[in-house]
């Protein structure tokens, strides 16, 4: 079957995933529509007409010819969500975009289908990219919009695609994202109505209020069955994505960079590029939806760095936080080695301020080296936690570069104090060039000069002054643009210097949960919150998009949670609930009696020996969090021989156990052995062994009850 399939006689365009479809035509009035948007069929000749997706009964000619755009801009008797507003310098508002060309690219492992749109009576060009990978079932879109003229044209909304679902009879459930810190991606359904759903972020960062994702069924699908139609766009700063329902039926999606608080003045002979908004359609419900992002992320987001699964981490915060020294640290590193750490990270408090990225010799007057060499022997690399987006008064950044501060002119700068580590911070304007260029160096310098494996990006402040005072008046709200390009920027030159450096996505937590983030980093906060039970809802709303192994924080066994909920869980059922992701400790170990010494290196021998399970495996949700007081999850590996079943156990009543849960995902006439761990071990399940078909149709006893258990089930297939 071919990826990309153009009938140029007829102007129709059909795009073939493996799993899926998605067909194009231009109508008589030269608008590019979409066709269909479902099952894979054969050929341009599969697909219906252009008037029998176009054309209503009641609906007006003239309107009926602008709908199932694939590019609208606003203008004539569009009504709807735009994709592009733009105004010209003669006082006009509008645009109407009408076919022009098209090209086929290819690439590796990939093509790509160009079509180019114009405004027939302005010099205003928008081509269309639409990229199909051979390997996985994600399709990516983009657009460049181009000023032909000589006069500026002003943007004033510019998405990255236009998606319409298919017609039907049926009413359609929108699955989104929502949260704050502590509650990041938390999973909502509502039904799409005739009215407009706007999802986005206005904070500068992706996150935390909303996940730029989207997901859309007919409420029948579920985590295992049902057609779901999802997407996601690929930005960290402010987004955007529209859900609407018109009066005919017709249910829309619109989405890219946020129009809010936004205009680009686009100068003569350039161009403005959107980032990807990258769309699958699942037959498996919203597990297969996960699966394909999470396969879409392996092969074509993460980068070098990222290919292997994550080290076991010991990091400062939980147990030092920014009271950090030579002699507290050194005391920790001696004890990670002895349970068998890999990496690591001095969290906040080892540099000499916010903006000066070089150590406080105060608390280190040795620097780091001593400590970097120790760990090294004792088998462990090095990282460090940066805060680059803000600048301390006291640093010496901030008295060389005041005018960095983001800020309006009239207006007194906004600080932020945290008591917490007795600091005043401001947010610095990442949309400077200079600033970008500043800080690029500073990393490099410090990468290069430690040999540390590791960088922990964090970023506590969201935007509150957003002001671009040395810039022209009608470039000043291009601020929330830059800003985020630059960071993109900057990542994809640090990781492209330094490939095997892991950089680690932190925002106050998950706050850019975006997937433009994880082309340049190889492990994300899930949240600052890692208490063990809340885990289990964050890692399924991460899951959704995110691919799981990823999923990371400072400490998942520590003292350091108690202060969320106000509850302390047992460390079996924290080992486990961190296993889910990528495990971090975070206790003070030195304090530690050797029985909990003894107990975190037993799971941190068994997370090494699992771990590629969860870092390469599919990932199921077996039982949800969201349903049930307890919860059970499965990973399997790729050729099916190995498989993770993690079930925990929560306000359980009247002697009633864990239900038996069904696994998924196994060779069905394959016999695994089964090996428990965990509440409390030894527990041996019912048999030793069991045919894939029986643990998929009969299913597993975990034979949990109770508060805060959790017990880890590892299958083998036998040869």
């Amino acid at each position: 079957m071919q990826n990309i399939i153009i009938d140029e006689a007829n102007k129709l365009f059909l795009i073939n995933t493996s799993d899926w479809s998605y067909g194009m035509g231009v109508n008589e009035n030269g608008h590019l529509c979409n066709l269909h948007w479902g099952g894979s069929i054969r050929d341009t000749s599969d697909l219906p007409s252009i008037e029998n997706c176009l054309f209503y009964k009641h609906r007006k000619p003239e309107r009926s010819i602008l709908k199932r755009q694939e590019y609208p801009g606003w203008g004539d008797a569009f009504y709807d969500e735009p994709a592009l507003k733009a105004s010209f310098a003669d006082g006009t508002r509008c645009c109407v975009l009408v076919y022009k060309s098209c090209e086929k690219i290819a690439g590796k492992n990939a093509e790509t289908l160009k079509i180019t749109l114009e405004d027939k009576f302005y010099p205003l060009q928008v081509d269309l990219f639409y990229r199909v990978f051979t390997d996985c079932a994600i399709l990516e879109r983009w657009s460049q919009i181009s000023n032909n003229g000589v006069l500026e044209i002003e943007l004033e909304s510019v998405m990255s695609a236009a998606f319409n679902l298919p017609r039907n009879t049926d009413d359609y459930r929108l699955t989104h994202l929502s949260g704050r810190w502590g509650k990041e991606a938390t999973i909502n359904q509502i039904p799409v109505t005739q009215s407009r759903t706007i999802l986005e972020s206005r904070t500068g960062l992706s996150g935390p209020h909303a996940v730029p994702y989207f997901a859309l069924d007919r409420f029948d699908a579920d985590e295992k069955k049902g057609r779901v139609w999802f997407g996601s766009v690929e930005w960290s700063g402010n987004w955007k994505i529209a859900v609407y329902r018109d009066a005919y039926e017709e249910v829309s999606v619109v989405g890219g960079v946020n129009d809010f608080d936004f205009s680009y003045p686009l100068a003569p002979e350039n161009s403005f590029t959107t980032p990807v908004f990258c769309c699958g359609l699942s037959s498996e419900g919203f597990g297969g939806a996960s699966r394909m992002l999470h396969d879409y992320q392996r092969l074509h987001l993460l980068p070098p760095a990222a290919a292997k699964p994550l080290p076991l981490i010991v990091n400062t915060w939980a147990s030092l936080h920014a009271d950090v020294d030579e002699k507290s640290v050194m005391g920790v590193i001696e004890k990670s080695g002895e349970l068998g750490a890999e990496l690591f990270v001095i969290d906040d408090g080892w540099q000499k301020a916010l903006g000066d990225w070089v150590t406080d010799l105060e608390k280190f007057p040795r620097g780091l080296e001593p400590l970097i060499n120790r760990a090294k022997e004792l088998g462990m690399d090095f990282g460090l936690w940066v805060e680059i987006e803000s600048i301390e008064e006291r640093s010496e950044i901030f008295r060389q570069h005041p005018e960095w501060v983001m800020q309006y002119k009239n207006r007194p700068r906004h600080s932020k104090y945290r008591e917490d580590v007795d600091r005043t911070t401001y947010l610095i304007n990442f949309a400077h060039e200079d600033v970008c260029e500043y800080f690029y160096r500073q990393l490099h310098r410090l990468v290069e000069e430690t040999g540390i494996t590791y960088l922990k990006l964090d970023m506590n402040y969201f935007f509150t002054d957003p002001g671009w005072n040395e810039m022209p008046k009608n470039q000043r709200r291009t601020i929330w643009y830059h800003y985020a390009a630059n960071i993109h920027k900057l990542f994809r030159k640090l990781s492209s210097d330094f490939p095997t450096l892991r950089i680690e996505n932190c925002a106050s937590g998950c706050s850019r949960s975006d997937l433009g983030m994880s082309r340049y980093f190889s492990r994300i906060n899930r949240s600052d919150n890692q208490d063990p039970l809340d885990i289990l809802k964050l890692h399924e709303g991460f899951s959704k998009i995110h691919l799981p192994g990823l999923a990371g924080g400072a400490c998942h066994i520590s003292d350091d949670m108690h202060h969320i909920n106000g509850r302390h869980i047992p460390l079996t059922f924290q080992a486990i609930a961190g296993m889910l992701g990528s495990l971090a400790i975070g206790k003070n170990l030195p304090e530690c009696p050797q029985e909990e010494i003894d107990a975190i290196t037993y799971w941190a021998k068994l997370y090494k020996k699992f771990r590629a399970i969860v870092y390469c495996g599919d990932f199921y949700i077996l039982y949800s969090h969201y349903n049930n007081a307890y919860a059970a999850y499965q990973y399997v590996s790729k050729d099916k021989t190995k498989s993770l079943i993690f079930t925990f156990a929560q306000a359980c009543q009247f002697s009633v156990r864990l239900p038996v849960f069904e696994l998924q995902g196994l060779t069905d006439d394959a016999t695994y052995t089964i090996e428990a761990f965990g509440n409390d071990s030894p527990y041996q399940p019912d048999y030793h062994q069991r045919s894939g078909s029986s643990l998929m149709e009969i299913g597993l006893q975990s034979d949990l009850l109770g508060d805060y258990q959790a017990r880890l089930f590892y299958l083998e297939k036998q040869q």
